[in-house]
């Protein structure tokens, strides 16, 4: 049952809308980390100790298909795979949890920054990743508290950038 605080009427409520209020707040918050996909981003800044290594895709022509380049800090063609499988496991990532305003995250001195353009570059986004300990925490621009993401799938998003920019 239910009841509008302004009017005297009880009304039935489906079991549903009862089981939805008594879930957390975590339960509704976004659980992907990035909007972006590997298909549809199109430029992709990553930056780590200090150095920021920047992939744009190139558009193929005709039935030549689309490829990856490495803008900086040296220009080149690296393995078009290895990009898309790279951008497709930090597309992959998402919140175990949500980090309240006391936990210590590593955001003061980020261990990873990525800035990404996508959907022809008509949305960006960032997320910045912090490290303590064997916790890692992600954090976007447009939420209001880190999230705690798998540590595996960080360490692998961070090897295989180490791998490209080579």
């Amino acid at each position: 049952y239910a009841r509008d605080g302004s009017r005297p009427d009880v009304m039935t409520v489906d079991n549903s809308v009862a089981d939805d209020l008594k879930k957390a707040a975590d339960d509704y918050r976004k659980k992907d980390v990035f909007d972006f996909r590997a298909f549809n981003a199109t430029k992709v800044e990553l930056t780590r100790n200090g150095q920021t290594v920047v992939f744009e895709r190139v558009k193929g022509q005709g039935e030549t298909p689309d490829k990856w380049r490495r803008v900086s800090p040296n220009a080149g063609d690296p393995d078009t795979r290895k990009v898309e499988a790279l951008l497709a496991g930090l597309a992959d990532m998402r919140a175990t949890s949500f980090a309240d305003a006391k936990t210590k995250t590593g955001l003061d001195a980020p261990a990873l920054t990525v800035a990404a353009s996508f959907d022809e570059g008509k949305k960006q986004e960032r997320v910045t990743f912090g490290k303590v300990g064997n916790d890692v925490f992600a954090a976007r621009t447009d939420e209001p508290n880190p999230a705690k993401i798998e540590a595996e799938k960080f360490d692998e998003a961070v090897k295989a950038l180490d791998e490209l920019s080579k």
